[in-house]
């Protein structure tokens, strides 16, 4: 990639999260604060869409998420749900609504994630991809 699309296509990737990753956390804040599943569940939309949106920029760039692109999401991932399962389990003031905004939201996360893996690599090519991991892992000391 020319020195230039590189830089259209972070331009890109970084402007898109910032619209959809700041709507995201608003609505989902909102959603848990007030118990209001339709805010919370539209925050995490907005986290799908700019999913579906980042792919769709990579698409038209002609480029995969990179290493430190998936790092990143994992990790925000994680700290996102280790805080839920915190919240669920020590603020007395978490309700019901609250799991289930939270339920659903990352459900529809992880549910796109594997989507998008199946999709762009298929079941099988994913499985073979797995187990070449597993047995290059063995391998190593």
């Amino acid at each position: 990639m020319i020195a230039s699309e590189s830089s259209e296509h972070r331009l890109a990737v970084m402007t898109n999260w910032a619209f959809f990753a700041s709507f995201g956390f608003c609505f989902v804040l909102s959603g848990f604060s007030e118990s209001a599943p339709i805010s919370g569940l539209a925050g995490f939309a907005a986290f799908v869409a700019g999913f579906i949106a980042h792919v769709v920029i990579n698409r038209i760039f002609g480029v995969g998420f990179t290493n430190p692109q998936v790092a990143l999401g994992l990790t925000i991932f994680i700290v996102c749900v280790f805080c839920f399962i915190a919240s669920t389990l020590f603020d007395p003031s978490f309700g019901e609504t609250d799991v289930l905004i939270g339920l659903a939201g990352f459900s529809a996360i992880m549910g796109c994630f594997i989507v998008y893996v199946m999709i762009n690599y298929g079941i099988r090519e994913s499985y073979a991809m797995m187990h070449r991991l597993h047995v290059q892992e063995r391998r190593q000391p």
